[in-house]
């Protein structure tokens, strides 16, 4: 899953504007993005996350116009078929070489509503399975999220579909009527303890891929909303109450940067307790073996931190472990499916 979903859900919820929802039901052959993939359009002309390599947008924005300043609630389904050598008049041969359908619909009060429930769930770690009904004409009829635990909520009349929690994404058709399904997966946290000067690149960087950032240091002058405006959340705690004050998951992932040896030796010894995606220590192999000497390493563990690119400096840096972090993210992905 794109990690703009979660861009889209945090507009939609927090903007006061109009909006329109687009989202690819279904790919026959090659294209740009995968069904499940989503873009928001917003009536100032303002557009949130990406369906195509330039293919399709332009077209789209022209349609959903008519569905902003429309009065009543609309939407319908749009075939984009790029198979042919027509494929240069829509995208100067960006590379989509398939038929492409595309659901639009508005963003009512009531989905608005919906979504901020579904915002409220994936960033507390829990996944959401979105199902919609649509008419063979394009309506969109029904729509229901449900959770894994088996908890549900929506605009849904009649009998409820089967849910099968490990599809991404699924398009059915039955009695005259389309279901699509995909899952909204939990959005990812990274857990960065240590607040220097280097970590602002990497907080910023992870933030716009979708990762929920939380910075955490002993010193309030360093871990403060002046220098992560953008962060989830700044948390003041030692290394012990910082361990003691999260419920870290299988899907965390943790990168050290407190240039502290004593900081690093009393974290690094009480998160090995946890079961966690990713743990990047930052420095040097030497000084980390030091700091892992006579224990047992799991796999998630990662010293140095970062992909081997030869990255220097604050901002290289940063790019190298987001790399490592979309790396994982992406194999995990690939195994859950």
């Amino acid at each position: 899953m794109r990690s703009d979903i979660y861009e889209i859900l945090d507009t939609v919820c927090d903007s006061s504007c109009k909006s329109v929802l687009a989202t690819i039901i279904d790919v026959q052959g090659s294209a740009y993005q995968r069904a499940g993939a989503m873009m928001l359009f917003l009536e100032k002309g303002q557009q949130v996350g990406l369906l195509s390599g330039g293919c399709l947008e332009q077209d789209l924005f022209a349609r959903v116009n008519d569905f902003l300043y429309d009065p009543n609630p609309n939407s319908t389904i749009v075939t984009y078929d790029l198979t042919g050598e027509d494929d240069l008049s829509w995208g100067q041969g960006a590379g989509c070489n398939g038929i492409i359908k595309v659901v639009v619909e508005s963003v009512t009060s009531l989905l608005k509503e919906d979504l901020r429930k579904v915002r409220d769930l994936v960033n507390h770690g829990i996944d959401v399975t979105y199902v919609k009904r649509i008419s063979m004409q394009g309506k969109v009829l029904d729509y229901l999220f449900c959770t894994a635990k088996g908890g549900s909520f929506g605009q849904w009349q009649g009998e409820r579909p089967t849910i099968h929690q490990d599809e991404c994404a699924q398009l059915l058709q039955r009695d005259q009527k389309v279901y699509f399904m995909q899952k909204i997966m939990a959005r990812p946290r990274l857990f960065i303890y240590g607040a220097g000067v280097d970590v602002i690149p990497l907080a910023h960087l992870a933030h716009l891929t979708g990762f929920q950032v939380i910075v955490a240091d002993w010193r309030p002058a360093f871990c403060n909303e002046i220098y992560f405006p953008f962060v989830y959340k700044t948390y003041i705690a030692s290394p012990s109450e910082f361990a003691q004050s999260f419920s870290f998951s299988s899907s965390d992932s943790n990168v050290l940067m407190t240039h502290n040896y004593e900081k690093d030796d009393q974290l690094i010894h009480l998160l090995l307790e946890k079961k966690i995606a990713y743990f990047g220590i930052l420095g040097s192999k030497v000084r980390a073996e030091k700091l892992l000497k006579g224990v047992r390493i799991p796999k998630w563990i990662h010293f140095p931190v970062g992909l081997a690119i030869g990255a220097e400096g604050p901002q290289e840096i940063a790019i190298s472990i987001m790399a490592e972090l979309i790396q994982i993210k992406a194999r995990r992905l690939a195994v859950a499916l």
